[in-house]
């Protein structure tokens, strides 16, 4: 996780740039500073915050390829962007473009800490939304224009939270049975018989193969079951060989 510094502006500059307390913190808003110049890093915008920002904009997180630093806490209603709706209910962050910084490694910070975010104010990844989603404006740029597309960062957001979605397993509820090697007599065949039967637990049955004899268990329901089974029967030296077959 990227780490995040706190450098709040005071109450009484907050209260110049923003709406007040009382941010319903529904949904975090993605922006980019769209500030090129070298050395326009996380630190320098927050800096400029807490200096007394000239702007009439306020902003909760910068971050950029080396930290995230927090301007405001969560409460405060920003002024970021560009409707009372999603600076009313909205975190703000923005990912520094700076010239002399990594973007890509700036991406990969800001979605751990939308992340983050997500889980401390119980965020869904559906509420996660860019500037352009509540104002039309054009950002984040960068990332509107695909430097690194949208779906990508979401991406990157769900690997951060552990939030993947993995294959769904396939069941398998096929019939298997295990059958063993061959036995020289069938006084051999009958003692593995009685073991499975009495210490394992499972039903068992001895067949004969020409001159010699095998013994075939119950039925497993799965293949990894009854591979289990084969395992077990090969581990207790029953039998050298114990092959699955369908039932």
């Amino acid at each position: 996780m990227t780490s995040i510094r706190k450098k709040l502006v005071t109450d009484v500059q907050a209260n110049k740039v923003t709406y007040g307390k009382g941010n319903v913190k529904k949904y975090i808003v993605v922006h980019e500073t769209d500030n090129t110049r070298s050395g326009a890093d996380a630190d320098a915008h927050a800096r400029l915050q807490s200096n007394g920002n000239s702007r009439s904009a306020s902003w909760h997180y910068t971050v950029d390829d080396k930290e995230a630093v927090q301007s405001f806490e969560h409460v405060w209603r920003c002024w970021a962007a560009g409707s009372n709706k999603g600076n009313n209910e909205g975190i703000q962050v923005e990912i520094c473009v700076n010239a002399d910084g990594n973007y890509l490694k700036a991406m990969q910070n800001a979605a751990e800490l939308v992340a983050k975010i997500m889980k401390d104010e119980g965020i869904s990844i559906g509420n996660v939304v860019q500037h352009n989603h509540f104002s039309g404006k054009n950002c984040p740029r960068n990332m509107r224009e695909g430097k690194i597309s949208w779906s990508q960062f979401i991406t990157m957001i769900k690997n951060a939270s552990g939030d993947v979605q993995q294959p769904a397993p396939i069941a398998d509820n096929n019939k298997y049975r295990v059958l063993t090697g061959t036995y020289a007599t069938k006084q051999a065949a009958e003692n593995t018989q009685d073991v499975l039967k009495h210490r394992f637990g499972w039903v068992a049955y001895i067949e004969p193969d020409g001159a010699k004899w095998r013994v075939k268990t119950g039925t497993f329901t799965g293949m990894a079951t009854a591979q289990a089974g084969a395992n077990k029967i090969k581990t207790a030296k029953l039998a050298q060989v114990a092959n699955v077959v369908a039932a």
